[in-house]
């Protein structure tokens, strides 16, 4: 499956490239979790896309840029993401989560098939 690359719009209108790493998009149930002064927290949200260092879902609740969280699924735990961005739409909300450790080559290989390795 090649990778889908996430498009802006530049000022005329016409769509380009502004991303570092190309993205791929995914449907997959991920869950957020956590813990800060006021006790443990956990998210369920939609996992829309990703690339080598980051994933963008979609979520009913909003998390605060900066918050560092760790991110699974019901089968696997994925690593730590901290929060870009988190921006209403609608009734739910996108948070685009930064994966400085690398956690998403687990999951998908922009160079290769998905869960492969590359030496």
């Amino acid at each position: 499956m090649a990778p889908k690359p996430a498009l802006s719009r530049s000022s005329r209108g016409a769509p380009t490239e502004r991303r570092l790493h190309s993205r791929l998009a995914i449907n997959c149930e991920v869950c957020l979790s956590w813990q800060d002064p006021e006790g443990n927290h956990t998210v369920r949200a939609r996992a829309l896309d990703m690339s080598k260092y980051g994933m963008l879902v979609e979520s009913e609740s909003g998390i605060a840029p900066g918050v560092v969280v760790s991110v699974g699924t019901s089968s696997a735990a994925f690593g730590s993401a901290c929060v870009r961005h988190c921006a209403p739409t609608g009734a739910t909300y996108l948070i685009g989560l930064h994966m400085p450790d690398r956690m998403t080559a687990l999951m998908v290989s922009m160079d290769g098939p998905i869960g492969g390795t590359r030496r």
